[in-house]
């Protein structure tokens, strides 16, 4: 995992988004309650209206795993969920709303390890509530994405737990594509029938 950076947030939001993408509002889906996502983008739904909050990022080459080691380092995250993406131009970075011509750009790892492809990119935010809809410099927000080379698949919400979220997902912005958060688990068997129960049925 990267250092933390901080990230200047404006309108509630900042982004995933492959380089030089259209970005059509008008189709984003807020469907897991952590960002209203388009084709080759995700605007990352934050707690605070303007402000600054803490992003980490890595790339794999493979889907991590979600044993129980992962899922005790879960327990620090209010919200995770996972979503698909298509990049096309293979730059899939996290960048802010809107650079002032000083500003360099967010120094985080580019997430597209794998090139032009689609990719699924999991997303963890923890503090959405505690300042929400204020302006506010040190607003205790943090956010970590994760993203690795997959087919696209259904928008998957693995843990819900902000007001925040909840809120975004009964919004009229959300479709019902989303599969339903994944229960408690206590060990690796368990999670991983709890993820089968969880795959859409064709």
């Amino acid at each position: 995992m990267t250092h933390p950076v901080r990230i200047h947030v404006q309108d509630h939001g900042f982004f995933v988004t492959d380089r030089d993408v259209n970005t059509p509002f008008e189709t984003m889906d807020y469907c897991t309650g952590l960002a209203g996502v388009m084709d080759s983008a995700a605007l990352i739904a934050t707690g605070i209206d303007r402000g600054y909050v803490e992003v980490t990022a890595a790339a794999s080459q493979v889907q991590p795993g979600l044993d129980t080691e992962q899922w005790n380092d879960l327990a620090s995250w209010e919200d995770v969920a996972e979503v698909s993406l298509y990049v096309p131009n293979g730059h899939l970075t996290v960048e802010q709303l809107e650079l002032s011509p000083l500003e360099e750009r967010p120094q985080l790892p580019v997430l597209s390890s794998g090139g032009p492809s689609y990719y699924r990119l999991r997303m963890h935010a923890s503090g959405r509530d505690r300042h929400y809809d204020k302006v506010v410099d040190q607003s205790g927000e943090r956010f970590h994405f994760l993203a690795w080379p997959a087919p696209p698949q259904a928008p998957l919400i693995i843990k819900a737990g902000s007001r925040c979220g909840y809120g975004l997902r009964m919004t009229p912005l959300a479709s019902s594509a989303a599969v339903a958060p994944l229960p408690a688990v206590k060990d690796e068997a368990e999670s991983r029938a709890a993820q089968q129960r969880n795959l859409p049925r064709l």
